[in-house]
This record gives C-alpha cells, sequence and structure tokens, in this order.
C-alpha cells in the first residue's frame, strides 16, 4: 500500500522541487566540491536549505493527495479488512453497510483536508517567493 502511495503521490514533489533547482542551478552545489565537501554535506548544508519550502510544499501536496488516493491502493490492497485498509477504502465499505459511519469517516477525512489546506496556504504566505 506504501508503495503503490508513493508511486502516484511522488511527482507532486518532483513538480515542486525540480523547477526550482534548475532555476537556482549548481553553482553553490559545484563551490562546495570545490572547496572540500562530501555529497551528504552539500546537500545537508546547500541544497537541502535552498529547496526546504518547496520539498515542505511538495509534501504537503503528496499528503493531501495520499488522503484521498482510492484506485491505486484498491487495486493493491486486496481488500483484507482491518488489515489493508484506508480510510478512502473504509469509507467506501462502510456506505455500503452503515452509511452514518461513512459519513462520519468521510466527515474525518475532510478535516483532515482542510488542515492540509490551512498548512499548505500558511507556507505559501509565508514562503511564496521561495516556492517558484
Amino acid at each position: 500500500l506504501v508503495l503503490a502511495t508513493v508511486l502516484v503521490t511522488l511527482p507532486f514533489v518532483a513538480r515542486e522541487l525540480i523547477p526550482l533547482m534548475q532555476a537556482q542551478g549548481s553553482e553553490q552545489e559545484e563551490a562546495a566540491l570545490t572547496l572540500g565537501a562530501n555529497g551528504w554535506q552539500i546537500f545537508f548544508r546547500v541544497t537541502l536549505p535552498r529547496v526546504r519550502w518547496a520539498l515542505l510544499y511538495g509534501v504537503l501536496l503528496c499528503n493531501a493527495r495520499a488522503m484521498g488516493e482510492f484506485g491505486a491502493v484498491y487495486v493493491v490492497s486486496g481488500h483484507l479488512r482491518g488489515i489493508t485498509n484506508t480510510l478512502p477504502l473504509q469509507v467506501d465499505q462502510l456506505y455500503q453497510e452503515n452509511f452514518s459511519a461513512a459519513f462520519a469517516a468521510a466527515s474525518l477525512l475532510a478535516l483532515l483536508t482542510v488542515l492540509t489546506l490551512g498548512i499548505k496556504r500558511f507556507v505559501e504566505w509565508r514562503h511564496g517567493d521561495q516556492l517558484h
């Protein structure tokens, strides 16, 4: 389930990071390499600080998609109740059995979505110029 979700949602992180990193160029990483930094030092001290807000934004988009992912997870899960179940799959199962329980689970999913959108808006407001 995790692999299916990652394969479906990870392009949201790439969509945020690749254009930003292309626009910033690689001069600072090359300078750090020239000064003797190894790969991990370059990543943690040069690259990550420059892309941290775009990475957070991509992770938030990834989270929003993962919370609502139904198709890929439905196909891969095997439909084992209580073992390979996600909240969207649970809503589907409850909808067929108990409408009020399905509504409660869907409301929880909607609340998590609103929370994620609030965090997304905050990151955009606070660091919008560093995202794109």
